[in-house]
C-alpha cells in the first residue's frame, strides 16, 4: 500500500541524511522508498530533486549564499536542503516558480523549525525578483570559477581535467555531467529478439529506440516505472549503458568457456556475459560483500541464466583449482566517468581516493594474471577516465608481466566518440553519448 509522503518530503530526508551521514543517494532514496512506499510519481519527483541537487550543488549554494544575509553554513541542515532542492527547482523548473516557493514554506512548518519559514519565503522570493541581477562567473572570463561553481564540480578535479585536456574540452566534459543520461537497456537475447521487445515497449505506450552502439540495446525516453512492468519481472532485460555494455563483447566470451568475472556486483556485465555464451559453461562471479553477492544472485535468477556460480570472496585471495579461459576486471575506480548519473561521487572522491585505487586495482591485476591459461583472455576496465586508473595501470602491469600483450580487435567501439590510446580504448562523457569507460583486452602469449 502507498503513503501519502511528498516527494519534496522525501529529497529533504535523502540530503539532509546524505549531508550529515555521507549516505549515498542511490541507496538512502531505495531505502526510503522501502520505509514509506510513496506513489510512484512521488517517488520520481524525489529522485529527479535529489540528484538534480546534488548535480547543481555548488551553482545552487552560490547563489544562495548572495540571497543570505548570513553564510548559508549557519543555517540548520534541515532549513539548508529545503532551500537547496527549493533552488534547484527554481532554476530549473521557473513555470512553477510560486508554486515550488509554496511548497518549499510548507515543508519548512512540517519541521521543527518552523520559525525559518519567513526566512525561505524571503530569500526564495527574492531570487525570483531579482535573479537576472545576480552575478556568475562566466567562460570566456573566469573558465575554472565557470566550471567550478556554474557547473559544479570540484576545483581539484576541473583543474586535473585542465592539464590532460585543456580548457575547451574540459568544459565540454563538465557540460556533458550536468546533462541527464540516456536511458538504456540490454536485451536479453536468451529469451526474446530485440525487435521483439521493441514491439512490445511500444504497444504499451514506452517511447524505444535502438540503440546505435550495440546489437542488443535499446534507449527509452524515460525509465521511470519500467522496472513495474512486466517486462521486467519476465525478464526481458537489464538496465545498462551501452559503454558497459561493450565491455563484455571486447571479452569475446565464447560458449562453453570458463570465465571468472572478479568485481561482478551487481552483475550486469556477468550477465551479459552468460548471454553472449549462449548461458552455456561457467562463469565465477565473485564479490567480497555478501549483500552484492546477492544482487548478482537476484539478476541472473531474473533473466534465467544457470551458469554463474557466485562467490563470497576478496578476488585477491581467490585461488581456484582451475585456470580461466577469460577473465573480466571491471575494476573499482572513482567513478570520474558516471558522474551525470551519480553526482555525489564528485563531492565524495578525493586525490587520496584516486591513490588508494590506484594501489588495488594494481594488486588486482597481477593476481588475476596469475588465474589465465596461456593464450587466455583478460579485459580490464573502468569507469574512469584518470589515467593513473587506466593507461598508467596498463602501461606498469605491462612493464612486470612481458608475458602478456594488448589486443584489441581492429575497428572495435569504432561507432563511438573514443580515444584509440596504446594501451586501450577511452570514451569520455558526452551529451546524448554513453558513460565514460575506459576498457582494453590483454592476452597471455605464453
Amino acid at each position: 500500500m502507498t503513503n501519502k509522503i511528498s516527494g519534496r518530503s522525501l529529497a529533504l530526508k535523502a540530503l539532509v541524511t546524505i549531508e550529515n551521514q555521507g549516505a549515498y543517494a542511490n541507496r538512502i532514496l531505495n531505502s526510503l522508498f522501502l520505509q514509506y512506499q510513496p506513489e510512484e510519481r512521488e517517488k520520481g519527483l524525489a529522485t529527479d530533486i535529489v540528484y538534480g541537487t546534488l548535480r547543481n550543488f555548488t551553482l545552487v549554494d552560490y547563489l544562495l549564499n548572495q540571497l543570505l544575509t548570513k553564510n548559508l553554513s549557519g543555517l540548520p541542515p534541515e532549513i539548508r536542503n529545503i532551500l537547496r532542492l527549493a533552488m534547484y527547482q527554481l532554476i530549473t523548473t521557473p513555470q512553477q516558480d510560486y508554486a515550488v516557493v509554496n511548497e518549499a514554506v510548507k515543508l519548512t512548518r512540517k519541521t521543527k523549525f518552523t520559525g525559518f519559514s519567513g526566512l525561505v519565503n524571503a530569500v526564495l522570493r527574492e531570487y525570483l525578483r531579482n535573479k537576472e541581477g545576480l552575478a556568475l562567473p562566466q567562460f570566456e572570463q573566469k573558465s575554472i570559477e565557470h566550471m567550478t561553481i556554474v557547473h559544479s564540480h570540484p576545483l581539484w578535479l576541473v583543474e586535473k581535467w585542465i592539464r590532460r585536456w585543456g580548457l575547451e574540452a574540459t568544459h565540454q566534459l563538465v557540460e556533458a555531467n550536468n546533462s541527464l543520461a540516456p536511458f538504456t537497456i540490454r536485451t536479453n537475447t536468451l529469451l526474446l529478439s530485440k525487435e521483439k521487445l521493441l514491439k512490445q515497449l511500444v504497444a504499451v505506450g514506452i517511447e524505444a529506440a535502438p540503440s546505435e552502439f550495440v546489437p542488443e540495446a535499446i534507449r527509452l525516453k524515460a525509465g521511470r516505472k519500467l522496472t513495474t512492468t512486466p517486462f521486467w519481472a519476465a525478464g526481458y532485460f537489464y538496465i545498462q549503458d551501452e559503454a558497459s555494455m561493450l565491455v563484455s563483447y571486447l571479452l569475446s566470451p565464447q560458449p562453453g568457456e570458463v570465465i571468472a568475472d572478479l568485481c561482478a556486483a551487481p552483475g550486469g556485465k556477468t550477465t551479459h556475459l552468460a548471454q553472449l555464451m549462449k548461458n552455456t559453461g561457467l562463469i565465477y562471479a565473485l564479490d567480497e560483500y555478501p549483500h552484492k553477492i546477492g544482487l548478482i544472485q537476484e539478476n541472473a535468477h531474473r533473466l534465467k541464466i544457470k551458469v554463474i556460480q557466485t562467490l563470497t570472496v576478496d578476488a585477491r585471495c581467490w585461488h581456484p583449482d582451475r585456470l580461466m579461459d577469460a577473465i573480466l576486471l571491471d575494476a573499482p575506480c572513482t567513478g570520474t566517468g558516471v558522474l551525470r548519473r551519480r553526482p555525489d561521487i564528485r563531492w565524495r572522491r578525493t586525490q587520496t581516493d584516486l591513490k588508494e585505487l590506484s594501489v588495488l586495482q594494481g594488486e588486482l591485476l597481477a593476481h588475476a594474471a596469475s588465474l589465465l591459461k596461456p593464450q587466455g583472455r583478460m579485459v580490464y576496465s573502468t569507469c574512469s577516465i584518470e589515467s593513473e586508473e587506466n593507461e598508467d595501470q596498463i602501461r606498469k602491469f605491462l612493464s612486470t608481466h612481458p608475458n602478456f600483450k594488448v589486443s584489441i580487435p581492429q575497428n572495435f567501439a569504432l561507432q563511438l566518440d573514443h580515444h584509440q590510446l596504446p594501451e586501450g580504448i577511452l570514451i569520455l562523457p558526452r551529451q546524448e553519448g554513453t558513460d565514460g569507460f575506459f576498457m582494453t583486452r590483454l592476452v597471455k602469449v605464453n
